[in-house]
């Protein structure tokens, strides 16, 4: 196995280790150049057109049973989105330090969110371009929920899966990946955010969670992951070979 196939194995399994860590770094990096990209494209005005184009698009979709799932993200903004995380960081915490220190250190990237939104001050779609279902307040550009929903779903993940087995992983970084989805596109759907906006608030997020994972590993304590066999399968396999 090639020291990439390692890396991801590590990660895929919640206990990224030494191997991991050039790995965690370059996505951290890419994620970080295709946020400062997009930030310049949305400064200088360049994703206008094609923003209008595919709100516009999501919007004629009959997204069917996905309505009140993004209905239901959409509502938790503001304090509902603080206290609902807040309370995941100390549950977290209780359950296993590592889970809670990891989550709590990737909250920062709501913080670098706010940061870039007041520093831009990008304005929110408005009636006279594209349907507003969820009038919201506040500056646009990157999106908080797209931050917040990959922040939860990257870190909870990478939390949890140490705790499970080969075929519960697959479904819970399955899971993450459908929540990151649902609450970007539910803020594009709404006529909240521009797709600039969620693309911009993903990148950033996704920046920061691969960061903290790459802290070396005395700064967390080591997760040690299920083993993918029971002891009883694994001793099958070595009278078997």
């Amino acid at each position: 196995m090639n020291a990439q196939n390692v890396a991801s194995e590590q990660v895929l399994k919640g206990a990224p280790g030494r191997a991991a860590r050039p790995w965690l770094l370059a996505v951290s990096m890419v994620a970080a150049v295709l946020f400062a990209v997009n930030t310049l494209l949305v400064m200088n005005h360049l994703t206008s057109a094609l923003d209008v184009r595919l709100e516009v698009l999501a919007q004629s979709v009959n997204w069917g049973p996905l309505v009140p799932v993004m209905n239901f993200t959409n509502r938790t903004g503001g304090v509902v989105q603080d206290i609902f995380g807040a309370a995941i960081v100390v549950a977290l915490l209780v359950f296993e330090r590592r889970a809670g220190l990891l989550m709590g250190f990737g909250a920062v990237g709501s913080l670098l969110a706010q940061f870039f939104k007041v520093s831009l001050a990008r304005h929110r779609p408005t009636i006279d371009v594209v349907k507003v279902l969820d009038p919201s307040n506040g500056y646009s550009y990157p999106s908080g929920h797209a931050v917040f929903f990959t922040w939860i779903a990257v870190m909870l993940a990478i939390s949890l899966v140490p705790h499970l087995g080969r075929r519960w992983r697959v479904l819970a970084w399955t899971l993450a990946g459908m929540l990151i989805f649902v609450g970007a596109l539910g803020r594009v759907w709404a006529g909240a955010h521009w797709p600039s906006d969620v693309t911009g608030g993903i990148f950033l997020a996704l920046s920061w969670c691969a960061f903290v994972l790459w802290f070396p590993e005395r700064f967390f304590p080591r997760a040690q992951a299920v083993p993918d066999q029971s002891p009883r399968r694994q001793k099958r396999v070595r009278k078997a070979a």
